[in-house]
């Protein structure tokens, strides 16, 4: 696989084209130089006739190849959103480099710019080269680091992007600043960390709807680092979360001029017409504003993922016997050194409404049962030896929802999957029977864990 530049022989292309051949010796590929020629819309420092187009690329190429690197030529005549979209060398190079200035004419009932059109079409990752093409060569040549980064959101695409951090990191020197844009208010509701009524004995800080509660940012800061996973090579690796509403590409850009990186790096599930409308897209916003080179990295054939036993498994218990089949059956799931969480959803009765008004975090069992309780779960962990290689943690907590509740548990402890065992019996001491099937049927439906239910 080659990396192929397009360019029209203007001041950004030619700009762009040295750093593609940068990029070619450094993977030590190919460069496909493919040259265009727009004689109805050409910018002003295009060529104006065939001949001294291919004069000017041949040039071009000899200069490149003079820095050792191995150029293959193509000359295409027609608009370049056209031409170059049909080309195969577009969709499947490994890497497309394209300045996103000095194409001339844009037509008015095609008002994506070339370098959008290149990205919703191409197979591979497309680096849009901004005036900033210097600094990245530089970079190429092992002359200075890069300062990169990239929107995380938890999606295939962004995911897509993170993976491409690695062959930056080959590159040379990356230091890279993940970011990712959430809502204070609906990661609160995710996680079933609640506010209290009473703002004015809050700290003036956390009054403030857009801080992130400690709590809550403790857990997305170990999601984001579950995400991005290792990255080797040389670089510093920070994790940022960005408090925010509205367009999370805004917030990207804002954290990018902020922290003056030299490339923006995104996903795109390539959405086009009405799709993109509806959906919207964070890769078209970031392509359109930012005032650094922008990377973006389609969403290709997902990888196949080895087989492996869950490190973390949840299970909801109401101290049933079809709790302690579950408990068994999650021991056996559960990989050597993993952990099993016990949980234990008290629903809230109407007398208990007062004492959880101006309770902050996770609401616990009630007082009066709490200490009850954590004892009945520690006695469910199994003490025989095989046991003693998972870790095992519990928790109680009350909820209106319990299926819900346990939903969020899910979030907040990070689990694989969730091991649910029904029955139709009574509970004990006055704990109703909740684990039944309309509970099963709710959490299969709401959680975004793999569930395993085991009926009576």
């Amino acid at each position: 696989m080659a990396v192929v530049c397009a360019t029209n022989l203007s001041e950004p292309s030619v700009r762009a084209a040295s750093l593609a051949a940068a990029l070619a010796a450094r993977l030590d590929e190919p460069l496909w130089l493919l040259g265009v020629l727009d004689a109805e819309h050409p910018s002003p420092e295009a060529p104006s006739s065939l001949t001294e187009a291919r004069s000017r690329l041949e040039a071009e190429a000899s200069l490149l190849r003079a820095q050792g690197v191995r150029v293959e030529l193509a000359l295409l005549e027609g608009a370049p959103g056209t031409v170059l979209l049909k080309d195969e060398r577009i969709r499947t190079g490994r890497l497309v480099v394209i300045a996103s200035e000095g194409w001339g004419h844009v037509s008015t009932w095609r008002r994506s710019p070339v370098h959008e059109r290149i990205v919703q079409a191409a197979q591979g990752p497309v680096l849009v080269v901004r005036r900033n093409a210097e600094s990245l060569t530089e970079w190429v040549r092992g002359r200075r680091r890069l300062l990169t980064l990239v929107g995380v959101d938890g999606s295939v695409s962004s995911s897509a992007a993170a993976t491409w951090l690695h062959e930056l990191r080959r590159i040379g020197p990356c230091d890279v600043v993940v970011v990712s844009v959430c809502s204070p208010v609906e990661e609160r509701k995710r996680l079933g960390i609640h506010t209290p009524v009473h703002v004015e004995l809050l700290d003036p800080m956390v009054r403030r709807i857009e801080v992130l509660d400690p709590q809550v940012e403790r857990v997305l800061l170990r999601e984001l680092g579950e995400r991005v996973g290792e990255l080797p090579g040389e670089g510093s690796l920070e994790l940022h979360l960005e408090p925010g509403f509205g367009k999370p590409s805004d917030h990207l850009l804002h954290v990018a001029h902020a922290r003056g990186v030299d490339l923006v790096l995104v996903g795109t599930h390539q959405r086009g017409g009405l799709a993109r409308l509806w959906h919207g897209s964070v890769s078209a916003d970031v392509l359109r504003h930012a005032e650094q080179s922008v990377a973006c990295v389609p969403v290709l054939q997902p990888e196949v993922r080895k087989t492996v036993p869950p490190r973390a498994v949840l299970v909801p218990v109401d101290f049933s016997e079809a709790s302690a089949r579950a408990i068994s059956e999650a021991r056996t799931l559960v990989r050597p050194g993993g952990r099993v969480h016990l949980l234990h959803v008290h629903r809230r009765r109407v007398s208990e409404r007062s004492w959880t008004l101006d309770h902050y975090g996770v609401l616990p069992e009630p007082p009066q049962e709490q200490a009850g309780v954590m004892q009945r779960l520690q006695s469910l962990v199994p003490q025989e030896e095989g046991a003693r290689s998972v870790q095992w943690t519990v928790e109680g907590v009350t909820g209106d929802d319990v299926a819900q509740a346990i939903c969020q548990a899910t979030e907040r402890e990070g689990v694989d999957l969730v091991c649910l065992g029904t029955s139709t019996a009574k509970g004990h001491k006055g704990h109703s029977e909740y684990f039944g099937d309309s509970v099963a049927r709710a959490l299969v439906a709401r959680c975004r864990r793999p569930v395993v239910v085991l009926h009576a």
